[in-house]
């Protein structure tokens, strides 16, 4: 099932004493890729855990589909910053773990699963353990490990922090492919703008500190995309400069405030 709508209602929430989102809207579309990009610290994270069940604000209402979000639920799947494979299972079976603990048929999980790696790249890789991984390897199965269980929304919270330059590219590369093969409601949390226009149809650009969506751009560039095209590409360049332009502006507001 897809999620028709994601809705933040003048939601409210504090970290000790201070209000790390206030009065924050924002929705989601069906079937697109929403990068959300503002400066450190500013309660990107935060929102993806709200979002996803993990917490609750002290006002307003997270809704999906018009309901109230109060608890994690297998329709709304996280890809955090950092992985999250169990380093005591190999790959085939860290993917298949969601599925399989719901009481899910193994054969059919197991083949579900081996299509899945075949298709992030890992099939030769399905009985290798986590630490056996590169990171970039670790982010696919990750990816693929979310899959399986056919989200309505999927949140990626900066999922490729910390690779090196190639290899965040190959994921890029790897994102495009599998959301362009079968589009899902995606909210992708990055701090990079080049990431953004490479994967996103929609960018909500963030204030500083509390979170509030300072502005939303749509990113109508065709598909595929490449980016070397996309550095020559005016509007491209427009949409990057007006992004920078704002995202500078809430940036040095937040050193200020430090």
């Amino acid at each position: 099932m897809s999620v028709a709508e994601v809705t933040f209602e003048n939601v409210h929430w504090d970290a000790g004493a201070d209000a790390v989102i206030a009065d924050c809207s924002f929705s989601l579309e069906r079937g697109k890729l929403t990068a959300m990009l503002g400066p450190s610290g500013c309660g990107k994270s935060s929102i993806a855990f709200l979002l996803a069940g993990y917490e609750r604000g002290r006002q307003g209402r997270v809704l999906i589909d018009g309901k109230p979000v109060t608890k994690p639920s297998r329709d709304t799947l996280v890809v955090f910053q950092e992985s999250a494979l169990m380093p005591w299972l190999n790959t085939l079976d860290n993917v298949m773990f969601g599925p399989l603990a719901r009481g899910e048929r193994s054969r059919h999980v197991k083949e579900r699963a081996n299509e899945l790696l075949e298709r992030v790249g890992l099939a030769n890789f399905a009985k290798h353990y986590p630490g056996e991984l590169s990171g970039g390897m670790q982010r696919r199965a990750e990816l693929a490990r979310a899959l399986i269980n056919d989200p309505g929304m999927l949140i990626l919270d900066e999922p490729f922090r910390g690779l090196d330059a190639l290899t965040r590219e190959f994921m890029q590369e790897y994102c495009a492919r599998l959301f362009g093969e079968r589009p899902r409601t995606t909210l992708f949390i990055t701090t990079d703008i080049d990431e953004a226009l490479f994967l996103a149809d929609r960018l909500l650009l963030m204030t500083n500190r509390p979170a509030r969506v300072a502005k939303a751009i749509d990113v109508d560039l065709p598909r595929p995309r490449d980016r070397a095209a996309l550095r020559e590409d005016e509007h491209a360049q427009e949409i990057k400069t007006e992004a920078l332009e704002l995202l500078h502006a809430e940036a040095r507001a937040s050193f200020a405030l430090t």
